[in-house]
């Protein structure tokens, strides 16, 4: 259990959210939803998470906006998200706190775009932060993929189209976490076939209407 003060929490996460011109209304709402859940744990050190019900407080109607929002959120330091892949396990999050056991604010800045926030749970130094820009080599992302319980053949595909892009977003951007990459990578590839399996998808509906490999033109589209 963390020694988090409601009140102190709370006025320096909205000033922080005034400050920062990036905050949208989706991402304050989403962290209130996770600090409602923390709050009903006696704000336990990381919290399991259920996504239907974050974003059934959050408002959210849409998976990919709640993954926009939560990477957001995640991204400039408000809170650190560790998806699971696995169908037994929910998900993880630990919030940043912003003040310390005796409700000194820690929270004095608002970092610039790219730039995360250090918050008490996890003090980096600069240099440690780019050490995360890209991975040492192909065996450490394969060991990160393995500890997620990702399969290795994606942590090959992972680093070598990253490799490829010298550690590149696709709008030229330097990637400034692999690991959040990874997660987005892996999250993605997920997504896709989700899509794939759905009914109304199209995907079955081709399988259905194939007869030994060849479709039959005779059923109307």
């Amino acid at each position: 259990m963390e020694k988090v003060n409601y009140i102190i929490q709370l006025n320096a996460v909205f000033e922080l959210f005034n400050k920062d011109f990036r905050i949208k209304q989706g991402h304050i709402t989403l962290y209130l939803a996770f600090f409602q859940k923390w709050n009903r744990e006696f704000f336990k050190k990381t919290i399991t998470i259920n996504r239907e019900w974050i974003m059934e407080k959050a408002k959210f109607k849409s998976k990919t906006t709640y993954h926009n929002y939560i990477k957001d959120l995640n991204d400039w330091g408000y809170l650190r998200y560790y998806p699971s892949y696995h169908p037994a396990r929910g998900s993880k999050v630990q919030m940043a706190i912003f003040f310390n056991s005796v409700g000194q604010n820690l929270a004095t800045y608002v970092p610039e775009p790219g730039q995360n926030l250090v918050p008490s749970y996890k003090h980096k130094t600069i240099e440690n932060l780019n050490k995360l820009a890209r991975p040492k080599n192909e065996l450490v992302v394969l060991n990160f993929f393995k500890e997620n319980e990702w399969p290795a053949m994606e942590g090959k595909k992972f680093y070598a189209y990253y490799d490829a892009k010298d550690w590149k977003l696709s709008r030229g951007l330097k990637i400034t976490n692999w690991k959040t990459a990874a997660i987005n990578f892996v999250e993605k590839g997920l997504n896709i076939k989700e899509e794939r399996t759905k009914p109304n998808s199209g995907y079955l509906d081709n399988l259905r209407n194939s007869n030994n490999g060849k479709k039959d033109y005779g059923i109307p589209l």
